[in-house]
């Protein structure tokens, strides 16, 4: 069995070293440790070179983001097993042991572990994406059921830093979706949710930064327009819906639900940003999914007397005296 530890990194040059250090730290060894440098201007593969030598593979390519990353990281990757890791986060010594123990004691029938992670934010909070998710009490492993329900909810417990998976199912799946910048490990996790079991560990096996002051992601979506945004996301909820494996289930009604209240939330800041064509766009979209003009109006209406009426009482409550607040 052999394990290839993947991280995508964009212009985190010391942040990555100490990525990768946590990976050469772990109890039990992986084969080969890979480096996808997406456009770095930062001296990060250099840096590498220097530090580890040939004891890293090193890939550059023009920035493309985290999708293309790990896609050419898979690529490149020999092992049977693929483990996934940001640039600035760490995993704790002994993560690939306990998955690995994990897998053994289930079964050949589970083809993607993860463990639970705590968020460092510089405030020795240490709270956990388990805490987060709600998903707690289940002992030290298990079977992660009915993982689609949960990538569908508010909040999942997975997290792509935290995540080990055969590499042949990731394949299977074609990888990431370049052409997304948001969701696209939530969009592999659920495509692979009909590929094979999931399970968990329930140690915090990964320390992701959360500190204000890192560097940039391999995107910087949300400084940008928010047309981007709202594409991604209708291109994955729409690639769901097209699923034979969705199509006629439970899970339908949930994504079309999200993909309507995307489709609102996207006509409103065409509307607000007086772009007219995007908002048609938003309504023709919203007409697909059954909607009539009058419907479209009245909610659209609806959703802005809602905002007015928070905007109000955030005022009002905001200039109440604070021992009035506290009765």
């Amino acid at each position: 069995m052999k394990i290839s530890a993947l991280i995508p990194t964009y212009n985190r040059r010391t942040r990555v070293l100490r990525a990768i250090q946590s990976v050469l730290a772990q109890t039990m060894p992986v084969d080969e440790i890979i480096v996808v440098d997406d456009g770095s201007t930062d001296g990060t593969a250099e840096a590498i070179h220097e530090r580890y030598g040939r004891a890293v593979s090193v890939f550059r390519q023009d920035n493309a983001g985290v999708s293309a990353a790990r896609n050419r990281a898979i690529r490149a990757a020999r092992g049977e097993w693929v483990a996934f890791l940001d640039s600035d986060d760490e995993w704790l010594p002994t993560k690939l042991e306990r998955q690995f123990e994990a897998l053994k004691a289930l079964g050949s029938e589970f083809g993607l572990c993860f463990t639970n992670c705590t968020f460092d934010d510089g405030t020795g909070t240490n709270y956990s994406v388990f805490q987060d998710a709600k998903f707690v009490g289940r002992g030290a492993f298990g079977p992660f059921e009915n993982p689609a329900e949960y990538l569908l909810g508010p909040t999942s417990p997975l997290r792509i830093q935290s995540t080990v998976v055969l590499k042949s199912l990731i394949e299977e799946i074609k990888g990431f979706d370049d052409g997304i910048s948001i969701m696209e490990d939530l969009d592999a996790f659920f495509r692979l949710t009909f590929k094979t079991r999931f399970c968990f560990v329930s140690d915090p096996a990964v320390r992701i930064d959360r500190d204000p002051g890192r560097p940039n992601a391999l995107c910087d979506l949300f400084t940008t327009r928010n047309d981007r945004k709202y594409d991604d996301l209708r291109r994955v909820h729409t690639r769901w819906l097209s699923m034979p494996e969705v199509v006629g289930t439970k899970y339908e009604h949930s994504i079309r639900k999200s993909l309507r209240l995307l489709c609102y939330e996207s006509a409103e800041s065409s509307i607000r940003g007086f772009r007219v064509r995007a908002a048609l766009r938003e309504f023709a979209c919203l007409r697909a999914l059954h909607e009539n003009y009058a419907s479209i109006a009245f909610n659209l209406t609806s959703r802005k007397i809602r905002k007015l009426r928070r905007d109000i009482r955030t005022l009002l409550w905001a200039g109440t005296p604070k021992s009035v607040r506290q009765h």
